[in-house]
C-alpha cells in the first residue's frame, strides 16, 4: 500500500483524493464497469469461460484522467461458491473495509434482481448495515452509497428506485431496532444515489455513453456537495495507506472499528513520520551544514535571523503536510518537531554566545587598561567599563536571539560579568599593590625604623609602651589616606578591612624587623650604652672603680626591652626584674638557664634566657677590657705627670 501511495505521489494531495469502491454479487460485471467508467484495466470474467470468480481479495487502481485524484478498488464479488456456501465472514470484511475506506461505495445489481430477497445483495446489505450501526455510529463523514442497477428492463425507473429505497429502508430500520438505536437515521450515515445502466452486451454504445454521463459525476467529487465532499472530516491522503493498513488489520481481527480512535492513531503515525522526515531533512541541509561548518570559525552575523528562517522553513514543510490531521495531535507533534529541532540548534547557540563572550572580553580588557591609563579613579573606570560592554553585550545577544526557542543570555551574561570582575580584581590588586609598594611602604617603614631603632636603644622607661603609642600615631595618621585610596579602586568594605589589616600586618612586621635587627647588635648597644656612663677623664683609680660600678648594670633595662616583642596591648612580664636580680647574682637555681621566657611566646622572643646569661658574660669581659684600659690609661697620665713633677725643678736649678 505505501508503495502504491508513494507511485501514485498520493501524499501531495491533502485532501484532495477521492476513494470508490465496488460490491455486488460475483460475476455481475463490476470490472467491466469499473473498466469503462475510470478507465482502468482490472482483470473481466471471460463468458467463454463460464461464471467463475475473477476478482480474488481487493485491488487497487488509479484513475488516469480525473480530479481530483481517483483510487478506484475492485472488490472480490459476493455469493461465490469458491469460499463456500455459507462462508460469507470475508464478504463481509471486505464490505466493512470498504464502507470504512472508501468515499463512495458502488453497489452493483442486475435489474431484474429488485425485491427479491437474496439476490438483491440484501443479506450482505444487512450485515454491511450492522456492523455499521455498531461500529460506525460516531463515523464524521457520510458515505455515498451509489446503487448501479444493471441491464435496465422496461419496468418504469421510478418505481424500480422506490422498491429498492423501500427495501433499503426496512434493512435499516430491523438493524436499528435490534441495535436498540433509535436516534440514527440512515441519511445521517449514507447519501444513497441510483443510476440504471442498460445491458452492455446487447446495447454497448448506450451502456457507454450512460458511463461517460456517469463519469462526469466523479469529476471534482470532493466539493462541498460532491460524491466524495471533502469538508465531512476526510482522512488527508498522506495517511491514507497507514489508515487502510490498520483498518484493514482491525476488520481481519474482528475487533470493534472504533474510526475516531483510529483517526487519531493515523494522525499519530502519520504525524511523527512528518516530524521525522522533517528532522533528517534539516540535518541533512546544505544552509544548515554551512551553517554549522561556519560557526567553528567565529560568530556569525545575523546568527538568530538565519537559524529561524531555516527553522521555520522546516516547521512550515510540517505544518502544509500535517494541516489535515488531528488538530491536538498535529499540535503536540509540531512541538515536538520544534523541540527537537531546538536540540540541534542549541550546541552551536551556545557556541556563538560563547565567542560573543570572549570577543566582548578581550574588548572589554583592551577599553579598561585605555581607560585606567587616562583615568586614575580606578572604581569610575571600573564601574564605566563594565556599564557600557555589558550594555554592549545585550544588544549584541540580540543578533543571537532565536524567535521559536524561549534561551535568554542570563548565563552567559552572568559569566562575562564575572570575568570583567575577574579581570579587575586581578588589576586592582595590582594596581593597589604597586601604589602601596611604591608609596605607603616606604613611608610606614620610614616613620617606624628610625623611631622605634632610638626607643630601643634609650635609656627612658618604659621601652615598648612608647614604640606601642608612636605605632598607634603612625598608623592612625596613615590609615585614612590609605582607606581613600581604597575607596579610589571600588573596593568593598570587607575587602577594605582585610586589605587595611594587611597594611597594619606589614607596619608589625616593620617593628619586629627593626626589633630583630637591633637585638642581633645587643652587645654593641650594651657596651655603648656601658661607655656613654663611664667614659671621662680620670682622676684616681677609686674613681674608675665607683663609675664602672655604677654603669655596669645601666644596659639592663635595654637588655630587657631587646629580648622581646611586646607590641600588642596588654601583655605585661616581670623580665627586667628577673634580669635585675639575675645578672651577677649566685641564687641558685639561676632563672636564666631556662630555655625560655614563662610570659612570651616563642615567636616573639629575640632573646633567651640562656642568650642573656651568655650575653651578659661577654658583656662583663667587654666592659673588664674597657675598665681595664681606663686604670691604664690612668696610670699612664699619673706616670706622666710625676715625671713632669720631678723634672720641672732641675731646668729651674740650672737657670738660676
Amino acid at each position: 500500500m505505501s508503495a502504491f501511495a508513494r507511485k501514485v505521489n498520493l501524499q501531495q494531495r491533502g485532501q484532495s483524493y477521492a476513494v470508490v469502491a465496488i460490491m455486488g454479487p460475483q460475476s455481475s460485471g463490476k470490472s467491466t464497469l469499473l473498466n469503462h467508467l475510470f478507465r482502468t484495466k482490472f482483470r473481466m470474467m471471460d463468458e467463454y469461460e463460464g461464471r467463475s470468480q475473477t476478482t480474488l481479495g481487493i485491488w487497487m487502481a488509479r484513475c488516469p484522467d480525473i480530479e481530483p485524484l481517483t483510487l478506484v478498488m475492485d472488490m472480490e464479488g459476493s455469493d461465490g461458491s469458491e469460499r463456500g456456501e455459507d462462508d460469507t465472514a470475508f464478504e463481509k470484511q471486505i464490505a466493512l473495509f470498504a464502507l470504512a475506506v472508501a468515499d463512495v461505495v458502488l453497489i452493483n445489481l442486475w435489474c431484474h434482481d429488485i425485491g427479491r430477497e437474496h439476490a438483491a445483495c440484501k443479506p450482505l446489505l444487512r450485515a454491511v448495515f450492522q456492523q455499521v450501526m455498531i461500529r460506525f455510529c460516531d463515523k464524521p463523514r457520510k458515505i455515498t452509497l451509489m446503487f448501479v442497477i444493471r441491464d435496465k428492463t422496461k419496468s418504469p425507473e421510478q418505481k424500480l428506485e422506490a422498491i429498492l429505497r423501500r427495501d433499503i429502508e426496512k434493512i435499516w430500520a430491523s438493524i436499528e431496532q435490534t441495535s436498540g438505536s433509535t436516534n440514527i437515521q440512515l441519511s445521517d450515515i449514507f447519501k444513497v444515489e441510483v443510476v440504471f445502466l442498460p445491458n452492455y452486451e446487447e446495447r454497448e454504445e448506450d451502456f457507454k455513453e450512460k458511463v461517460k454521463d456517469l463519469k462526469q459525476r466523479f469529476v471534482h467529487s470532493t466539493a462541498p456537495g460532491g460524491l466524495a465532499d471533502a469538508s465531512h472530516g476526510k482522512e488527508p491522503a498522506s495517511g491514507f495507506s497507514i489508515s487502510a493498513h490498520n483498518i484493514w488489520k482491525t476488520v481481519k481481527e474482528n475487533k470493534d472499528l472504533n474510526l475516531p480512535a483510529h483517526k487519531i492513531l493515523v494522525a499519530n503515525l502519520r504525524c511523527e513520520e512528518i516530524r521525522n522526515e522533517q528532522l533528517v531533512s534539516f540535518e541533512m541541509s546544505e544552509d544548515w551544514c554551512n551553517l554549522c561548518k561556519n560557526a567553528q570559525f567565529g560568530f556569525i552575523n545575523g546568527f538568530g535571523k538565519i537559524i529561524d528562517s531555516i527553522l521555520n522553513n522546516y516547521v512550515s514543510k510540517y505544518d502544509a503536510e500535517a494541516i489535515y490531521f488531528d488538530e491536538a495531535v498535529k499540535t503536540a507533534k509540531r512541538k515536538e518537531l520544534i523541540d527537537n529541532l531546538l536540540q540541534l540548534v542549541k550546541p552551536v547557540y551556545q557556541a556563538m554566545l560563547n565567542q560573543l563572550r570572549l570577543e566582548h572580553l578581550n574588548k572589554f580588557m583592551e577599553a579598561f587598561d585605555r581607560h585606567l591609563a587616562k583615568d586614575n579613579n580606578f572604581g569610575k573606570a571600573a564601574a564605566d567599563c563594565i556599564k557600557n560592554f555589558l550594555l554592549e553585550f545585550d544588544n549584541r545577544c540580540e543578533d543571537v536571539k532565536i524567535e521559536l526557542a524561549t534561551w535568554d543570555n542570563l548565563k552567559a551574561r552572568a559569566k562575562i560579568q564575572h570575568d570583567m570582575n575577574s579581570y579587575i580584581a586581578v588589576k586592582r590588586e595590582d594596581k593597589l599593590a604597586s601604589k602601596i609598594s611604591r608609596h605607603f611602604e616606604p613611608k610606614l617603614k620610614h616613620e617606624l625604623s628610625d623611631s622605634v631603632g632610638y626607643l630601643l636603644c634609650e635609656e627612658t622607661d618604659p621601652t615598648w609602651s612608647k614604640i606601642r603609642n608612636h605605632f598607634k600615631k603612625v598608623m592612625e595618621s596613615n590609615l585614612p589616606t590609605i582607606d581613600g585610596l581604597l575607596s579610589e579602586f571600588g573596593t568593598d568594605e570587607e575587602g577594605k578591612k582585610e586589605k587595611t589589616q594587611r597594611i597594619v600586618e606589614y607596619a608589625k612586621d616593620v617593628v619586629e624587623a627593626k626589633a630583630r635587627e637591633e637585638s642581633g647588635r645587643a652587645m654593641n648597644h650594651m657596651t655603648r650604652k656601658f661607655m656613654m656612663h663611664f667614659q671621662r677623664n680620670w682622676n684616681s683609680h677609686a674613681e674608675i672603680d665607683q663609675a664602672a660600678s655604677s654603669a655596669l648594670y645601666i644596659p639592663v633595662k635595654l637588655l630587657a626591652g631587646l629580648v622581646a616583642i611586646r607590641l600588642e596591648e596588654g601583655r605585661a612580664d616581670n623580665i627586667e626584674h628577673i634580669l635585675s636580680s639575675a645578672l651577677g647574682g649566685t641564687n641558685t637555681p639561676n632563672p636564666l638557664d631556662s630555655p625560655f621566657w614563662n610570659e612570651v611566646p616563642s615567636s616573639k622572643t629575640l632573646i633567651t634566657p640562656i642568650q642573656c646569661k651568655q650575653l651578659w658574660e661577654a658583656y662583663k669581659s667587654s666592659t673588664g677590657n674597657s675598665i681595664n684600659q681606663a686604670h691604664r690609661d690612668l696610670q699612664a697620665k699619673l706616670d706622666q705627670q710625676s715625671r713632669v713633677r720631678v723634672s720641672a725643678p732641675r731646668r729651674r736649678c740650672n737657670v738660676l
